[in-house]
């Protein structure tokens, strides 16, 4: 039925394109004189009806053209656009209808991915919204944390060292540059590690590709999403200029981020997954290992030339004060987890 449709339109244009010419330009179809030949309605089948003599004959307003003219091409041009927006349509319809199709299928696809990948959030959800909502609104019920909001902005956290130990700590870092061996070995880790997954930890547990250990991936990815929110707060405190800043002989093998340097981000955020796990299973045997992965992480941001030391001590003690508030805003995750392990 629909190729029968398709036929007749295209048989309909061709009678057009028969009966009337056409100048063809680049953005439109003009319609010219009548053909000698076209007595012959392509579209009705019979000859026209013969003009009435008595009628007045029409004008095209703005024209001055008599209407009897221009009838037969103007028509032939109408009706050519009209088969030509019927044909369109049917293959705007028959293309949206793949569309639908395949937007289908990735919707299923995605469905699927997202109860995979989602850990225990359930989608593909990218900032733990709840628990910073429940970080911000409601005080702290943890008996080893100041009952009061906000008391996680506020952490006694030690300022960044002054100019004559930041210069020692540049001398350390020039000295480490020199190492071209040792940083060449730590290059692709460096690069790999420049944006943190959680399979940095997941492959530590042995439950990157095993299923059943959703809880653990969500937590861990709410815990990177969260502790980059809070860290980016106690850098806009802090304020301190990056390494290269500071020395200008200083050649990171990264490009350096716009935010401040302390303390360390990705040092507060590994080191925060390691003090969770370690939290939720203390007998784990993997505990000492994760510290082990976010200590080596951390480290490997120095070798790239983007953090002093200094950062890297700021990001694990911020990590360790920052607990009790990171379990109480996670802490129905927490259990989760614990109820998969155990």
């Amino acid at each position: 039925m629909e190729a029968d449709t398709t036929h007749e339109s295209q048989s309909k244009l061709v009678l057009f394109l028969n009966s009337y010419k056409f100048r063809i330009e680049p953005d439109t179809v003009l319609p010219c004189e009548p053909r000698v030949d076209a007595g012959v309605d392509p579209l009705a089948g019979a000859s026209p009806a013969a003009p009435d003599a008595a009628a007045e004959p029409a004008f095209f307003p703005g024209t001055g053209e008599d209407a009897s003219l221009l009838a037969g091409p103007m028509m032939a041009t109408m009706a050519v656009a009209s088969v030509l927006n019927k044909s369109v349509a049917n293959k705007s319809v028959l293309n949206k209808a793949s569309l639908n199709k395949n937007k289908n299928k990735n919707k299923n696809k995605n469905k699927n991915k997202s109860t995979m990948d989602g850990g225990s959030l359930g989608t593909s959800q990218l900032i733990p919204s709840f628990e910073l909502r429940r970080l911000h609104q409601q005080p702290s019920r943890n008996a080893y944390t100041a009952a009061r909001r906000f008391t996680w902005e506020m952490l006694d956290i030690l300022p960044p060292p002054g100019p004559d130990y930041t210069r020692l700590e540049t001398t350390v870092l020039l000295s480490m540059q020199r190492r071209d061996r040792e940083r060449v070995r730590r290059l692709p880790d460096i690069q790999i590690e420049s944006t943190i997954s959680v399979g940095e930890f997941t492959r530590a547990l042995h439950i990157e590709d095993i299923g059943g250990f959703e809880q653990t991936e969500g937590l861990f990815q709410a815990i990177l999403t969260a502790c980059e929110y809070v860290g980016l707060i106690y850098k806009s405190q802090f304020n301190r200029l990056r390494p290269n800043q500071f020395e200008p002989m200083l050649r990171p093998l990264l490009a350096v981020p716009v935010h401040e340097s302390y303390p360390s981000n990705h040092s507060f955020q590994c080191f925060s997954i390691a003090l969770a796990f370690a939290t939720i299973l203390p007998e784990h045997p993997a505990t000492d290992e994760l510290a082990r992965i976010a200590q080596n992480v951390a480290e490997n941001r120095e070798w790239a030339g983007l953090h002093y030391p200094s950062d890297t001590q700021a990001g694990r003690d911020l990590a360790r004060r920052f607990a009790p508030y990171l379990h109480d805003a996670f802490g129905p995750l927490f259990q989760a987890v614990h109820d998969e392990w155990v």
